[in-house]
């Protein structure tokens, strides 16, 4: 039976999401062949992930691995060097065990500034928002280039980029719970859908 490691932070451990609602959930129903082992802790950073990638990644030793985080990264001023160096390190440990690397571009708070309560956080929400464009251009084009496309190159899916489509077109708020972080079940479902389009 194939592995896949998934690691990351709240966005994959499913906070404050029901049972069978988080896009993990999801997956696991959807491909019983395969086993998927949550990784997620609530708080985490690109740091955290780095320190425990061997003992919850490597000795497992997975077929692939689904690397989401940055956020809180982000979030508590990181620079974005430091995000980028230790998704970089994840991503170059995992090809040198024959690990598949699975990136999801991690998304913005509130990009177009519909949630109420970041409304006098103008400045913060558009710094986090330049932050992520840089972060999903770096990955989504440097990284994709840098690392080959056989068995073990880097896959990117482009969150960011899906949930700013969709908020165009409707209500950016749905995608969130009542904190504008944490995904509701429908920015789960979208991540899932996004996922699912991957030959696992």
């Amino acid at each position: 039976m194939k592995k896949i490691v998934l690691l990351g932070d709240s966005l994959t451990a499913g906070w404050g999401l029901a049972t069978n609602q988080n896009w993990s959930d999801k997956l696991i129903a959807a491909h019983p062949d395969i086993e998927f082992i949550n990784c997620g802790v609530p708080g985490d950073t690109t740091a955290g992930m780095l320190s425990r990638f061997k003992q919850q990644v490597l000795d497992q030793a997975p077929d692939a691995v689904v690397l989401f985080g940055g956020l809180n990264d982000l979030n508590w001023g990181t620079d974005i060097s430091v995000v980028a160096s230790n998704l970089n390190a994840m991503i170059a440990q995992s090809q040198h065990h024959g690990i598949q690397p699975i990136l999801i571009v991690t998304s913005a708070i509130d990009p177009v500034g519909s949630l109420p309560m970041f409304g006098n956080r103008k400045d913060t929400v558009e710094t986090i928002r330049s932050a992520v464009q840089q972060l999903s251009q770096k990955h989504a084009e440097k990284l994709k280039a840098m690392y080959s496309s056989g068995e073990n190159g880097l896959e990117v899916v482009d969150i960011c980029q899906t949930f700013e489509q969709y908020a165009c077109e409707k209500n950016y708020a749905s995608l969130y719970q009542a904190d504008g972080i944490h995904l509701s079940p429908l920015g789960a479902q979208l991540i899932y859908n996004a996922l699912d389009e991957i030959n696992w």
